[in-house]
């Protein structure tokens, strides 16, 4: 199975409709993951606002147990406990003077708020606290607790919320492009299905997996239609063969019995002149449908049995050679140039397409025409053009005249059925071959090109 592009996994629907999904998820995870932080940050500070409370109504019960002395040995003790930095304690007269502790600045409210210490401080804690000031009697208590904490948890709370939506989102992007790659892979083998049907392998049907998904009931309901395809079109080209055989068989008769005929009378030039006209149309009518049996035989058949290793260019040789004398007749000139090319072919086949493309150069590009037959190659392909320097045909119609009965002119002035150019196209195809028409500023050309021969 062929690897599939990341851009192509991208650009396609089910990343697309999975990153759309992920990008709402992200939005309302961060809505809740806001509102989350939030509430754990004022639960936080409740809970050291209460833990102040606490400690207030303790100093208050002590002041009234054991006076002033009690209290200024409470806050000292207090303020010795545990990380000088978590707490903090200050003790003011009524004149504000500093009695004890770090915090040497009365602060200038009454009731619970965060302030930065390092100035209520004289420069000794610093930091955001959350700090209480009550009255006890005529003392001034403050007692502050380090903001950090809930700061501390805030931030590895975040983090934590960052980390979990990043292997998320990266997880979900990771599913997203696995499935998005199984999606485009079996849209590849129904893509390459249906390019082979396209091409003529009328048996192609596209793979059905196992896991009866979307993809599996599609598979099965083209590959109903295909099968119904493949039908039809043998049905047509059974009938076509068929109605061709019917015809030939009594125009081959009439051919012999007008052989016949035309000995007998050979005496008489009148009927011998009629019947030489009569054996002249069966013959084109006997060459129309061995034309049309041929068409059919190649567009039908992938049989490559009698490929080989051909000199493109004995090919090309050969053709200018068989076509020279109608050339000749028109005024016309062929010329052949290029490099030795070879290619894996059916040499017949390769022969007959060279022969319709110089033939209808020369019944197409007019008296006096220049007609040239060129062979180029490069690391890729090689490829032979039949250029002219004759009136091209309509754009309208460049790809009209590919289809069998179907002329460049619409009058039919011109000898020939519409079947050449058809019948070079089915044996390009047969080869793997690609079938350009393009006008030029000169004239009109068609190139054959084909894909280079490897390890020769």
């Amino acid at each position: 199975m062929r690897s599939v592009r990341l851009s192509n996994l991208i650009r396609s629907e089910p990343f697309k409709a999975i990153l759309r999904t992920l990008c709402v998820f992200l939005v309302l995870f961060s809505i809740a993951s806001w509102t989350l932080v939030k509430s754990v940050e004022a639960t936080l500070r409740e809970d050291l606002q209460m833990l102040i409370q606490i400690e207030t109504e303790l100093l208050n019960q002590i002041y009234r147990d054991e006076g002033k002395a009690g209290l200024l040995t409470a806050i000292n003790q207090m303020g010795s406990q545990g990380r000088a930095p978590e707490r903090a304690y200050g003790l003011f007269d009524e004149r504000s003077l500093n009695l004890t502790g770090p915090i040497s600045v009365l602060p200038d409210f009454i009731g619970i708020d965060t302030r930065e210490l390092s100035v209520l401080s004289s420069g000794r804690i610093a930091g955001r606290y959350v700090l209480r000031v009550d009255q006890i009697d005529t003392f001034t208590v403050v007692i502050g607790r380090d903001r950090s904490i809930i700061s501390n948890a805030t931030r590895g709370l975040i983090r934590g919320l960052v980390i979990f939506g990043a292997l998320l989102a990266v997880s979900t992007l990771f599913l997203g492009l696995r499935a998005a790659r199984r999606s485009q892979q079996r849209l590849d083998e129904m893509e390459a299905a249906l390019r082979a049907v396209s091409a003529g392998q009328m048996d192609a049907r596209l793979p059905i997996g196992t896991q009866d998904d979307q993809f599996d009931r599609v598979a099965k309901r083209m590959n109903t239609n295909l099968a119904q395809l493949e039908r039809l079109m043998s049905s047509v080209r059974t009938t076509a063969s068929a109605i061709a055989h019917d015809l030939k068989t009594p125009l081959s008769h009439a051919q012999i019995a007008m052989h016949q005929a035309a000995d007998a009378v050979a005496s008489n030039d009148l009927a011998s002149n009629k019947i030489g006209d009569a054996l002249a149309e069966t013959d084109k009518l006997n060459s129309l449908f061995e034309t049309i049996l041929r068409l059919s035989r190649i567009q039908s058949s992938r049989d490559r049995s009698k490929f080989a290793v051909t000199s493109l260019r004995e090919l090309a040789d050969k053709a200018i050679t068989f076509l020279q004398p109608l050339a000749e007749e028109n005024g016309q000139t062929l010329s052949l140039s290029g490099a030795e090319a070879r290619i894996k072919a059916d040499p017949d086949m390769i022969q007959q397409a060279m022969i319709n493309l110089l033939q209808n150069a020369c019944v197409h590009s007019g008296s006096g025409a220049d007609i040239r037959a060129v062979i180029q190659s490069n690391e890729f392909t090689v490829s032979l053009t039949i250029s002219d320097n004759g009136p091209g045909i309509s754009e309208d119609r460049m790809e009209a005249v590919l289809e069998p009965f179907v002329r460049g002119e619409t009058d039919r002035s011109t000898p020939g059925h519409g079947l050449g150019l058809a019948m070079v196209l089915a044996i390009a195809e047969l080869h793997d071959a690609k079938m350009t028409l393009n006008n030029t500023s000169t004239g009109f050309e068609v190139s054959l090109i084909f894909p280079i021969l490897k390890n020769f």
